[in-house]
């Protein structure tokens, strides 16, 4: 334990001294620091970056669903919510970042890894990410984040159930094409950072739909209309 928190205070301050040399406009040095430690410490490195990226999102979407239910009212307009941004910020540190380093890995090993970039690769590896990992990840996210919020393994499981297919349906609206980008162009190690910069808009719909209880078409319109789409 005493080890593992030594190198997450040395991680800390690696990327403290990074976002240092960018502040400063060295930008090329931020930029190899985080290669630099994307090489030493890759699952650290890339749960960091998720959980920027589940921050912002989560900011996103909690303030356009303020604006939205209080709109026509005299209520504050926006009210942070700490918990929500922690679980989801828990979930890409703990689970979503690890399992997509781990996902990415076996693809780039076991689908053609000597003709990593060429278009047929790159489809393969897309239908493959949609067909098992999409849908498993969907339900394990939303799961997850039932859970701890206290849920019990029963409601956890009914609100999977209802929120799976709408998610599902915005997820093929945005992730087939963001993979083939990732596949095709994206270097295997920078795959996820890649992820987390598309993950910033799905982090939006994600947290608004996790937050909604009902998970039906006219709760998630109410909850926040800006990301519900016109199928959902």
């Amino acid at each position: 334990m005493l080890a593992v928190l030594l190198q997450g205070a040395l991680f800390l301050l690696a990327m403290a001294a990074s976002a240092r040399a960018l502040i400063m406009g060295k930008t090329s040095s931020f930029w190899a620091g985080y290669c630099d430690q994307l090489r030493k410490r890759p699952i650290l490195t890339k749960a960091a970056t998720g959980v920027v990226g589940s921050l912002i999102g989560d900011g996103v979407a909690q303030y356009s669903t303020s604006r939205s239910v209080s709109r026509g009212t005299n209520g504050p307009v926006f009210s942070y919510d700490a918990a929500r941004a922690s679980r989801l910020c828990a979930y890409s540190a703990l689970i979503g970042s690890p399992v997509g380093h781990y996902w990415f890995q076996f693809l780039d090993k076991f689908i053609f890894p000597n003709a990593m970039g060429s278009p047929m690769t790159a489809v393969i590896k897309t239908l493959l990410d949609q067909a098992f990992m999409a849908p498993a990840g969907v339900g394990l996210f939303f799961c997850a984040m039932s859970l701890m919020e206290g849920n019990s393994m029963q409601e956890a499981w009914a609100s999977t159930k209802a929120k799976f297919k709408p998610t599902m349906m915005a997820n093929y609206m945005l992730w087939p094409v963001a993979n083939l980008v990732n596949f095709a162009f994206v270097p295997p190690a920078q795959r996820i950072l890649y992820c987390n910069v598309v993950y910033i808009f799905w982090a939006s719909y994600l947290s608004a739909m996790a937050s909604n209880k009902g998970g039906d078409e006219d709760d998630l319109q109410r909850l926040d209309p800006a990301l519900a789409h016109k199928e959902l």
